[in-house]
C-alpha cells in the first residue's frame, strides 16, 4: 500500500530539497501546496520531474494584504498542473479587510473555466459557507477541504456535494477535530501533515514519520491506510475522467 500526504509546505521546511526527495525515497504521494504563483514558477522546473510529489498552484488568502495575486502568472501556469492549492478564504478578523479580495480571488480560481479535471486544496477558516458557495456556484468538482474546522451542518453539504477532507494528527488529538472526523464519510476521508506547522509532541513532522502517524490513527479507524489509497485512487480517476 501507498501513503499519501494531501496537503504540505515543503517549501516552509528549512531543507526543502531533502524533504522532497525522502517524499519521493518512501514513495509517499503528496501535494506539495505553495501560497503564491511566484512560488510554483519558482519551484515548478524542479519538481515536473519528480513521479510522487505534485506542486500545487496556490494563493494562499492570508497573504492578499500582503501580496497581490499576479493573474498572469496564474493563467500562466495553470495549463501545467491538475492540482490548485492552497486556495479558499479565511474570515478570521485579522483579516477582516481582505475578506472582498480573498472573495474575488478565490472565485477566479475556481471558475469553471480553470476547474475542470483540477483538484483544489482548499483553506476555509471561519468562511465554509462561503467556500461552498463559490464551489457550487463555479461548478468544482473535485475540492480537497483541508484541516476542515467549520460546522458540522455545512460540512454535511460538502458531503452531499462529494468533496473530500483531509485530516491531520492535531485533529485527531482535539475534541473538535474528533468530531469532524466522525462526521466524515469514510469514502470521502484524505491525510495531510500540513507539515511543518502541525506538530507531534512539539517535533515537526516529516515524511519518516508519516507511517507511524497512519498507525496512530488506526487506532480510532480502521484499515485507515487503505481507505485513504482507495480515496486518492479514485479522486484522481474521477479527476481524469472529467477532462
Amino acid at each position: 500500500m501507498t501513503l499519501i500526504d494531501t496537503h504540505v509546505h515543503i517549501d516552509f521546511y528549512s531543507y526543502p530539497d531533502q524533504i522532497a526527495e525522502s517524499y519521493e525515497k518512501n514513495r509517499i504521494y503528496t501535494l506539495f501546496v505553495t501560497n503564491l504563483p511566484e512560488l510554483y514558477e519558482k519551484h515548478q522546473k524542479v519538481f515536473n520531474n519528480y513521479k510522487y510529489v505534485r506542486l500545487c498552484l496556490g494563493y494562499h488568502p492570508q497573504v492578499a494584504s500582503e501580496f497581490e495575486f499576479k493573474y498572469h502568472l496564474f493563467d500562466k501556469y495553470i495549463d501545467n498542473t491538475k492540482y490548485i492549492g492552497e486556495v479558499g478564504l479565511d474570515y478570521k478578523n485579522e483579516f477582516k479587510e481582505i475578506r472582498r479580495k480573498q472573495y474575488e480571488i478565490f472565485d477566479y480560481v475556481t471558475s469553471s473555466h480553470f476547474s475542470k479535471g483540477r483538484v483544489y486544496s482548499i483553506h476555509s477558516n471561519q468562511s465554509e459557507d462561503d467556500v461552498l458557495k463559490v464551489l457550487l456556484n463555479n461548478k468544482v468538482k473535485h475540492a480537497i477541504l483541508h484541516w476542515y474546522t467549520g460546522k458540522l451542518t455545512t460540512l454535511d453539504k460538502l458531503v452531499d456535494n462529494g468533496y473530500y477532507f483531509s485530516i491531520n494528527p492535531k485533529m485527531v488529538l482535539t475534541n473538535s477535530g474528533k468530531k469532524v472526523i466522525e462526521r466524515i464519510p469514510r469514502n470521502l476521508l484524505l491525510f495531510e501533515t500540513d507539515g511543518p506547522f502541525v506538530r507531534i509532541n512539539k517535533q515537526t513532522i516529516h515524511p519518516k514519520d508519516i507511517k507511524n502517524i497512519y498507525l496512530m490513527i488506526e487506532k480510532i479507524i480502521p484499515d485507515f491506510e487503505e481507505i485513504v489509497f482507495k480515496n486518492f485512487k479514485r479522486l484522481l480517476l474521477e479527476k481524469d475522467l472529467s477532462k
